[in-house]
């Protein structure tokens, strides 16, 4: 194992930032590269923290109330607990921490920190935008340090791709091959008109497989199947070994009991995307990651903000994606998602992972073999 240690900093409040720092970090783990990943969360006020489960289902819950939080968003600086960050920040500086991989610009402040603090030389601190424009969390805040770099997996203002975010290492699975089931849901906190859909499309005879976040939302049809997150988890709470896990995930049986899952090196729910012929969801970066990944077109609804409009509008722009509204005119058409599949497939397959980058960038001495950025060489 690697001595230099990649400092991974996400937040729980966002799955489309906290799963992929999970991913980087097991994918560092196996080419033996040490991470430690830390949530935000842990170094909240504790009124604030608590105060996160509250508010993640009284968005899920209106919509209307989320996009107006968003528009309000504030500096999270007040809400930070001052000496759990100064005795992060010590740590950070006894260790002499170097590099740095940021999935959520709330963590900018403190990273500035940091670099005025520490007399640590060559500090490289890769900023991860999981969005194709610049997203709440980044707006905020000075990002413009030289240590800083700038990771646009996708941009909309270049209208382009730069890395895939390879979730698993499995190939996509080819489209006439997958089951006849498509994954609708509201993104981590189930935010969005998702819900809203459900009986138009059950009435179109189309099967689903829907991802409900409280026991409320579950209307089981003859075509349809309900999974649920674990109500009670929290992603900034360790597990017994002390690792951060993923959300435990399972079917919601006849029975309603529910069996949860997080046994997999990446989100369980994966699984459903790989074989789903689409996911329709609002747009969010972390559906993105997904869709581009298993060559899963997208049905992009309703977007929480500018920037997941942006997403969807590249998607479909790309054609890796479609507008639901434009979907439901061509009569629900599995051909043209098949046509968006293959798109996906084959501008995937041609783009560098961004782990294999990450590792040629700031970890070279730990190539063995000269890298190939493709499917069959992510880790």
């Amino acid at each position: 194992m690697r001595q230099e240690t990649v400092t991974i900093l996400c937040s729980g409040a966002s799955l489309g930032a906290y799963i992929p720092a999970l991913i980087a970090s097991r994918q560092l783990s196996k080419r033996g590269i040490a991470s430690d990943v830390v949530v935000l969360e842990n170094i909240l006020l504790e009124n604030k923290r608590n105060n996160v489960p509250e508010t993640k289902f009284a968005f899920h819950r209106n919509f209307s109330l989320a996009l107006m939080a968003q528009k309000l968003a504030k500096d999270i600086t007040p809400s930070l607990n001052f000496d759990l960050m100064s005795n992060l920040l010590a740590t950070w500086k006894h260790q002499r921490c170097k590099q740095f991989m940021i999935f959520s610009g709330f963590w900018l402040p403190i990273a500035n920190r940091y670099l005025q603090e520490t007399d640590c030389q060559d500090i490289a601190i890769d900023l991860c935008h999981m969005d194709a424009s610049v997203s709440t969390s980044w707006k905020m805040y000075d990002a413009t340090h030289s240590a800083f770099r700038h990771v646009w997996f996708f941009n909309w203002e270049d209208k382009c791709l730069s890395y895939n975010f390879c979730v698993s290492d499995d190939e996509p699975i080819p489209y006439n091959q997958r089951s006849d089931r498509f994954l609708i849901h509201g993104g981590g906190w189930g935010v969005g008109t998702y819900k809203t859909k459900v009986p138009e499309l059950v009435h179109k005879g189309i099967k689903l497989d829907v991802i409900a976040y409280e026991q409320q939302d579950i209307e089981k049809t003859e075509h349809s199947r309900y999974f649920l997150i674990d109500p009670t988890w929290k992603p900034w709470e360790k597990d017994a070994q002390g690792y951060h896990q993923f959300p435990p995930f399972g079917e919601v049986k006849d029975n309603g009991k529910i069996a949860f899952q997080n046994s997999q090196p990446y989100p369980e729910v994966y699984n459903l995307i790989r074989q789903s012929r689409g996911i329709i969801s609002k747009p969010g970066g972390g559906t993105l990651i997904d869709s581009l990944s298993a060559a899963t077109p997208l049905v992009w609804l309703a977007p929480y903000g500018d920037y997941e409009n942006n997403n969807g509008l590249l998607w479909e722009y790309l054609g890796f994606g479609i507008s639901y509204e434009k979907w439901a005119d061509s009569g629900y058409s599995f051909d043209i998602l098949e046509k968006l599949h293959l798109n996906i497939r084959q501008a995937g397959a041609s783009l560098p992972t961004y782990i294999n980058s990450y590792v040629e960038t700031y970890c070279p001495e730990m190539i063995t073999e000269p890298l190939k950025h493709d499917r069959s060489r992510v880790q």
